[in-house]
């Protein structure tokens, strides 16, 4: 390995080693007891390393958030695309993104971003940006395709990606995020995620 590309090795690994820790602080402190000392001493590199590689704690959230939406989509997404019909397909992401937002990290990033955004408003567009915004674009492109197969009828896939989120997370992903999850979370994910494939194909289906 040359020395320039060991050094961007390097680089790429105090990078992530700052989002992780940044991603515990966060998660053990909130954002707003969260310091950027803490997150440094948590990384095992110099405070300024950490702004040499973010320029605020408001953009290191981002990074944590967007660290944790990477396990939301899996890494395989064409080979899943090609090889499943339209809803066996929706029903095989939309499971993985509910189980994934549904996981006890997701749930307590989602509160603290919740909490801080009526202060600190940055804090909820980060959130936004990093999250649900990053779905969307990820997953429109999807939606686009199986519409120019013939599957669907969509004529806007962002809005179309938006209103899936809704029908297969919901109420489920509000009564867990409040402290109501059902016994039995994987039967209540299934019948989420079959309910609201049900309710998007009769929205959006082409026949």
């Amino acid at each position: 390995m040359s020395e320039a590309a060991a050094a961007d090795a390097a680089l790429d690994e105090k990078t992530e080693a700052i989002v992780e820790a940044a991603r515990k602080t966060f998660l053990t402190r909130g954002f707003d007891a969260a310091s950027m000392d803490q997150i440094a001493l948590t990384a095992g590199v110099s405070k300024r390393t950490v702004y040499n590689r973010f320029r605020s704690k408001e953009e290191l959230f981002g990074a944590a958030i967007a660290e944790s939406c990477k396990d939301l989509l899996p890494v395989n997404v064409d080979d899943i695309e090609a090889s499943l019909p339209p809803e066996a397909l929706i029903r095989a992401l939309g499971r993985q993104f509910l189980q994934g937002v549904l996981r006890p990290e997701a749930l307590s990033l989602r509160r603290i971003a919740s909490f801080e955004a009526g202060r600190n408003p940055a804090i909820g567009k980060t959130y936004l940006e990093h999250g649900a915004e990053w779905m969307v674009k990820k997953c429109a492109p999807i939606l686009a395709r199986l519409a120019a197969r013939g599957a669907f009828k969509i004529d806007n896939p962002e809005e179309a990606i938006w209103q899936l989120g809704a029908l297969i997370t919901e109420p489920l992903y509000t009564r867990v995020l409040l402290g109501d999850a059902p016994d039995d979370l994987e039967a209540a994910i299934d019948r989420q995620i079959e309910r609201g494939v049900i309710a998007f194909t009769q929205i959006y289906g082409a026949d």
